[in-house]
């Protein structure tokens, strides 16, 4: 991967933020501090290769229509309290995880407990171990049929959600629980950031202000890769996204060379064709999903962790003279809190109402948490 720390320095996630190339500045506050005002303007007299993201969101309201009250998860799902969800591990068995361990695996901000990996991560991992399994077995009664031997093909385990809900640190943390398993299996993990289109062709496109929408992202590389990987080609070249740069590295990759398990981290994970509608593909992103998991919760909590995380960047990362963000660093904490809540209400709230949310349903196993970052309840499809 990217030798960079890519929870350490993300502004907003994939897909968090957006940029159009409109050339007016955005009062940041109702105060209109001249000082503040004359650095915005002058922030957002930048190249049209470095679009600035208060240009993007001129025009738009802070405040947006939120999701309704009866926007539950319907059947076809079981579901679990976390309590009960916990009494699912079978073997019983300690995490095997250290605090230390446990701290490498939380992206930025994030917050979980070795009491939380033993009660909710520890029987999921029991449950994809017996899916893997009930994988293996069906292969081997296909090579019986067909007399023949074939090439084992990786799982791949999909996880998506929305920004801010915590998808990274449950990939690193699935990752570290999978690859301690009897088997040993060779466990791999990439995000679809990698996908996304460059800068300069969003700009070519005027999609700035789309990115981390399905119309932002190279699908058909995407499903290139996949389908490379099902079919147990070596060597696969994922192109690297830097959150520092907050673009695709050009001549950078990750290389992945046929791996048991593949962990596939996105927002667009568990999107269709339906979702790509100028995409006329047979198959699409989901069909190549052996197991789907969507890190659920209000949009209350996610709206605050998107600000708690966006303030604690404004006081390391963004100082950083090389990030993408750095213009943002020497807003006061008003400035930057109204310019963090304009950006969700903007872009990511239509995100995740226009195409993240409508995904959930398809999921395999869905985790909701709660205020505290918890999981309280798990649904898993029936």
């Amino acid at each position: 991967m990217s030798t960079e720390q890519p929870e350490n320095n993300v502004a907003y996630e994939a897909p968090p933020t957006s940029e159009s190339l409109e050339t007016a500045s955005v009062p940041l506050s109702p105060s209109n501090n001249e000082n503040v005002t004359k650095d915005a303007q002058a922030q957002s007299d930048v190249t049209d290769s470095k679009p600035d993201i208060m240009t993007a969101i001129k025009g738009h309201e802070t405040t947006h229509n939120p999701l309704s009250a009866d926007n539950e998860i319907i059947s076809p799902f079981f579901e679990f309290s976390a309590d009960t969800w916990s009494t699912f591990a079978h073997n019983k068995r300690k995490v095997k995880l250290t605090e230390e361990e446990l701290q490498k695996c939380l992206a930025f901000n994030d917050k979980i407990s070795l009491e939380e990996v033993e009660r909710i991560y520890m029987p999921l991992s029991r449950l994809l171990h017996m899916y893997v399994r009930s994988r293996h077995d069906r292969s081997t009664v296909i090579q019986q049929f067909l007399g023949k031997s074939i090439e084992s093909a990786p799982f791949i385990i999909s996880i998506s959600g929305s920004v801010a809900c915590g998808k990274t640190t449950t990939a690193n943390l699935l990752k570290h629980l999978i690859s301690m398993w009897d088997t040993n299996p060779k466990v791999d993990l990439i995000t679809t950031d990698g996908f996304l289109f460059p800068n300069k062709i969003l700009h070519e496109r005027h999609i700035e202000a789309k990115k981390g929408y399905p119309v932002s992202y190279d699908v058909k590389a995407l499903m290139t890769f996949l389908q490379q990987l099902k079919n147990g080609e070596p060597n696969l070249k994922v192109p690297v996204y830097s959150h520092l740069y907050y673009d695709v590295m050009p001549g950078e990759y990750t290389i992945v060379d046929r791996p048991d398990i593949l962990i596939l981290e996105g927002v667009n994970v568990l999107q269709n064709g339906a979702d790509y509608p100028t995409i006329r593909n047979k198959v699409f992103i989901s069909d190549f999903i052996d197991f789907s998991i969507y890190v659920d919760a209000e949009e209350d909590c996610l709206i605050k962790w998107y600000l708690d995380r966006f303030l604690k960047l404004r006081e390391s990362t963004f100082n950083n003279p090389n990030s993408y963000f750095h213009r943002y660093a020497k807003l006061d904490l008003e400035d930057a809190t109204h310019l963090a809540t304009t950006i969700w209400s903007a872009v990511n709230h239509d995100n995740l109402v226009e195409n993240i949310l409508p995904s959930r349903n398809r999921a395999n196993l869905i985790m909701h948490k709660g205020k505290n970052h918890s999981v309280d309840k798990v649904y898993l499809r029936k």
